[in-house]
Parts: C-alpha cells; sequence; structure tokens
C-alpha cells in the first residue's frame, strides 16, 4: 500500500512510530530475544508504518523467529487492531517473503472445524481468564451475548488456538500491540492471562520495559496493572 488509509491511525510520524524504530534498531535482549521481538513486532502492526514494519520483521529473524511466528502474530492482530492493519501487515510480509507456505493455498471451513474452534475457546478462554471466567462471561452476556459467544469462536477458538505460536508468545504479542495502543482495561485481562497460561514475570517486565520509552502512556498504564497485581 501506498500509505495507511485515512481510518487507521496515522502514527508515521509520531513520536510512537519515531520511538518505536529507534528501540529496534538498537533492541540488544540478554534473555526471552525471540519472544520480546515477536512483541515489538506486534507493536509494529500498530503503528501500521511498512519502514517501521519491515524493521521489526528483520529483528524478528534476527532473533530466531520463524516465519509461521511471524505470520501467526500478523493474524492475530485483526482482533485488537482491525483489519486495516492487519491487512498493512500482512501486504508488508508477503513483500518481504516472509510468509510460510504457499500463498494461494485455498482455506476451506466445515461445521466440524467450527464445532472443534468453540470447544478449543471455551478451554483456551478458561485457561487465560481462570478464575475471572465466570465474572466475564456474566458481564460481557449482560452487554451483548453474541459477542462473548464471538469471543470464544472466533478469538479464542479460531486464531488464539491456532497451532504456529506458543500461548505465552501470543498473549505477549497481545500485550505488547495494547500498550502501544493505551488500553488499560485491556491490559490488565492480558497481564493477568498471561500470567495464567505461563509467562514468567521476568518476561512480562522486559515486555513492558522494552517499551517504556515507545508509548510512555501505554507503558504507565502497564506498569499500574503490574503493581495492582504485585509485579514491581
Amino acid at each position: 500500500m501506498a500509505g495507511a488509509p485515512a481510518y487507521i491511525p496515522d502514527m508515521r510520524k509520531s513520536p510512537v512510530r519515531d520511538n518505536l524504530e529507534e528501540y529496534l534498531r538498537r533492541f540488544d535482549p540478554h534473555r526471552y530475544s525471540t519472544t520480546r521481538a515477536l512483541s515489538l513486532y506486534s507493536a509494529s502492526i500498530a503503528v501500521a508504518d511498512q519502514p517501521c514494519l519491515l524493521t521489526a520483521q528483520q529483528v524478528c529473524c534476527d532473533h530466531d523467529a520463524s516465519c509461521e511466528q511471524l505470520y501467526e502474530v500478523m493474524l492475530q492482530s485483526y482482533l485488537f487492531l482491525g483489519f486495516p492493519r492487519m491487512l498493512v501487515a500482512a501486504e508488508q510480509l508477503a513483500e518481504a517473503g516472509l510468509v510460510p507456505g504457499p500463498g494461494n493455498r485455498s482455506i476451506r471451513i466445515s461445521g466440524d472445524d467450527v464445532a472443534a474452534w468453540l470447544e478449543r475457546g471455551q478451554a483456551l478462554c478458561r485457561r487465560v481468564y481462570d478464575s475471572n471466567y465466570e465474572t466475564l462471561k456474566e458481564r460481557v452476556e449482560k452487554m451483548a451475548p453474541e459477542v462473548f459467544l464471538w469471543m470464544e469462536l472466533e478469538g479464542y477458538g479460531k486464531v488464539l488456538s491456532r497451532p504456529g505460536l506458543a500461548i505465552v508468545d501470543r498473549e505477549m504479542a497481545i500485550v505488547a500491540c495494547l500498550i502501544v495502543e493505551n488500553r488499560p482495561a485491556q491490559l490488565h485481562s492480558h497481564v493477568r492471562g498471561a500470567l495464567n497460561v505461563g509467562a514468567s514475570r521476568k518476561l512480562l517486565l522486559d515486555v513492558v520495559s522494552d517499551l517504556a520509552t515507545v508509548a510512555e502512556e501505554g507503558h504507565a498504564a502497564a506498569c499500574g496493572v503490574m503493581e495492582k497485581l504485585g509485579m514491581e
């Protein structure tokens, strides 16, 4: 694409975009390098700037991320950032030759697939939210019962349960893009969710720290969540 459509928040000349580009160029982790690189790639999808995406892709390749892992981070981004920014990232991955397998493969969906997505989605949603699952279900169903069904079927079943990317890596990528977006309520859910699925506190602290100079308000929100959880 020649430029981001008007309905994508234009961060191409924003401090967030510039700060992320600078941080990516000096990224030199001493631990959790692949997961942190993938999380920064997720943050770059939120920015929706092609040069920044390209830099983030290179950082991921330099730190042993596979094409499949990059592809999965790109796919899941539409759940949190919408189709427009996901499509910018998809095009950039394709142009860079980082799409795994044949690019013209046919995707068919059967009734059995849908049933499996729902079963997997319910199981993963319970795992992520743990003791808060029933509270979440009751709250969302009161607002819009379709939304909770779609969360489990499409979000957790069709997308987040896909093979190709470990659930800890998925949750850390989600945390990273939510920091850029500065979404405190969703950050609270996914920081807790990352811990529930096995992320270490050190990993969470590292991913949040990676974005300290990139998205200051979102970073402050994430730090507030971790403080409430006794992580600082």
